[in-house]
This record gives C-alpha cells, sequence and structure tokens, in this order.
C-alpha cells in the first residue's frame, strides 16, 4: 500500500497531467459527439433490448429516470415512445445508426491515446475496430442493467430491496466503462491495471448524476423549455467526459504511461557518473574525447572522466536538449545530451 507521500505524488502527478493534456478540451469535443450521436446511439439501444426481450421499453425509460439527469431522461423517454427505434428495422437503418454511433467512440479512442501517448498505430481501421468491440460491450452492459432494473421491479415487496440501487448503478457503470478503459489506451495493460480508472470514473459519474438530478429539482421542471433542456444535457455531457477522461489520467499515470510521471522516475534514478567544471580549451578536449567514443572513430581511447570508464556506446538514436536558464543575476544555458545503452556496458 502506498503511503501518504506517494499518495500525494500520484495526485500532484494526475492534476499535472491533466492540465497538460487538456482533459477539458477533448472533453468538450467529446460532448459534442455525444449530442450529435445520442439518437443512433438511442436506436442501437432499443434494437439490442428488442433482441433479448421485445416489451422492455418501459424499463429503458425506468432506468434513464432513476439514474440520468432529468434533460436527458427525457429525451430518451420521448425516444422510445415516439417509436423511433422502428426506423432501425432495416438493414440500411441498422448500418446508419451503428455508424453514427461509433463516431463518440473513435473520438474516445483518439482521447485515450493522447493521454497514454500511445505510440501503436491508430488508424481509421483501428478505431473502427476498438469502437465496435467497446459498442458491443457497453449494449452488452446497458442491457444487464435494463434486465436487472426489471427483475428488481418484481421484488419491490423485499424490504430495503431499494437499497442496492446505488449498488447497482456503481456496478453498472464498471461493467460498461471497463473495456473503454482496457481496449481504447492502445498500450498493453493487464486487467487489474485499468480497475482503478473504472472506479474513478464510476464513482465520480454516480456523484455527477447524483449532483443534476438535485439541481434539476432545485430548478424544477424545463420540458417546456427547449433550450433549458439542451443546455442541461451538453452540460451533463460534456462533464461526463471530464470524468470519463480524468479515470484514464489516473490509469496513465499508475501504470507510468504519463509523460511528466516517466521522465520524473527516470531523474528520480538517475546516477551522476562525472561531475566536473571545465575551462574552454578543457570543454574543446572533452567534445572531442566524446564525440570519438560516440562515433566509435577509435576504439582504444578511452575518456579521461572521473572513474576511468569508457563511456557507453548509443544502442539508438542520441536525443540533445538545449535550455536557457533565465535567472535574473546569473543566466546560464544547459545541454543536454541523452541517448539508450547497452545496461552492462559500464559494469566493472
Amino acid at each position: 500500500m502506498p503511503d501518504g507521500a506517494g499518495v500525494v505524488a500520484t495526485v500532484k502527478a494526475v492534476g499535472s497531467e491533466f492540465a497538460e493534456k487538456n482533459v477539458t478540451f477533448m472533453a468538450g469535443s467529446i460532448a459534442y459527439n455525444a449530442f450529435v450521436s445520442l439518437a443512433p446511439l438511442l436506436v442501437v439501444l432499443l434494437l439490442a433490448v428488442r433482441f433479448f426481450e421485445s416489451g422492455l421499453e418501459s424499463q429503458v425509460i425506468s432506468l434513464a429516470d432513476r439514474y440520468l439527469t432529468p434533460g436527458v431522461s427525457g429525451v430518451v423517454e420521448r425516444f422510445v415512445e415516439s417509436d423511433a427505434g422502428g426506423t432501425g428495422a432495416s438493414v440500411v437503418g441498422v448500418v446508419v445508426a451503428l455508424w453514427g454511433s461509433l463516431k463518440i467512440f473513435r473520438n474516445l479512442d483518439t482521447a485515450f491515446s493522447e493521454i497514454f501517448e500511445s505510440e501503436a498505430g491508430n488508424g481509421f481501421v483501428d478505431q473502427l475496430r476498438d469502437g465496435l468491440v467497446v459498442l458491443v460491450a457497453l449494449l452488452v452492459g446497458v442491457v444487464g442493467m435494463v434486465l436487472a432494473t426489471a427483475a428488481f421491479a418484481y421484488l419491490e415487496w423485499v424490504p430495503f430491496v431499494g437499497l442496492l440501487s446505488p449498488v447497482l448503478l456503481l456496478v453498472g457503470l464498471c461493467v460498461a466503462f471497463f473495456p473503454l478503459f482496457y481496449v481504447f489506451p492502445d498500450v498493453d495493460l493487464e486487467p487489474r491495471e485499468v480497475v482503478p480508472g473504472v472506479v474513478v470514473s464510476a464513482v465520480g459519474w454516480a456523484l455527477l448524476q447524483a449532483a443534476f438530478q438535485v439541481y434539476a429539482i432545485a430548478k424544477g421542471s424545463s420540458d417546456a423549455a427547449l433550450l433549458g433542456t439542451l443546455i442541461l444535457v451538453v452540460t451533463w455531457l460534456y462533464f461526463s467526459g471530464i470524468v470519463l477522461l480524468l479515470g484514464a489520467v489516473v490509469n496513465a499515470v499508475l501504470t507510468g504511461n504519463a509523460g511528466d510521471l516517466v521522465e520524473h522516475r527516470l531523474r528520480a534514478s538517475a546516477t551522476t557518473e562525472t561531475e566536473r567544471e571545465l575551462s574552454t580549451d578543457e570543454a574543446a578536449s572533452y567534445l572531442s574525447e566524446l564525440r570519438t567514443e560516440l562515433t566509435g572513430r577509435y576504439e582504444g581511447m578511452r575518456a579521461d572522466g572521473d572513474r576511468g570508464r569508457r563511456r557507453p556506446r548509443p544502442t539508438g538514436e542520441l536525443r540533445v536538449q538545449e535550455q536557457s536558464l533565465a535567472g535574473e543575476d546569473d543566466p546560464q544555458w544547459e545541454v543536454t545530451l541523452r541517448y539508450p545503452y547497452e545496461g552492462d556496458e559500464t559494469d566493472g
């Protein structure tokens, strides 16, 4: 179990990564795509529910009323009652609905890959494949929640059964979020490594839903105000996107896939091999020796370093970074040379 200092460092790293990756901007893009994809996603959801068992549309409305904001649940209720799902009965309708609903998942795939700094291919085909996998898993999770809600309806006579509703919500959200956090990062993760982010997002969504429910109740019914309903829906989608991406940032930090954390750990494990103050002539000699050893023109030459070791040969590209340290009294120029090497070259 991490100590207090480790927890504080992790929280700071999450906050730094959250700001650096501009998560709020990505959440805005996700909210827009989610709003545009809402109708196609509802079509696919109703088709999936009817495929498993017809007549469960009322449970979809009940689930929306219980777990979604009034604005979103109102949209779902009007959509279901108007039998708009019937428009997807044809093959063309199903394809159009799937294509529309996949837009949001492709957007999420891009956001997760950006947060995890994934170098794996994330082209259109990869996004489409990942989106289909997550969409199927999400539909199974939602249908499972609908069936569970229907089962709870028959158990209303059981004392305190209503207290299980928040537990059902959290479990359902965890099941629905798990494939997102496992598939979208495009990095090799163990199933247990995605659990922290899943739990953070699930709890965050549950708290967000409760907060919006309280706000809607305090504000009163807004069914007659279309503009107010749309604003509430978009706002809820925006904050939902932030909470979802926050879970992704948590996993990126905990698994060491966050850029700032990787650099911090690398510097924390660094060992100073040599540190000297050189005159300009000595610096010229030092750079000449360094050039000779790195390019390997004279294998027999060795550095005149403090430890008398031969510097390891690069096994990949060399990275040079120049920085100006603009101090008020003592401005300095820093040059950093970094390259990978075989770990046993400096042994002995």
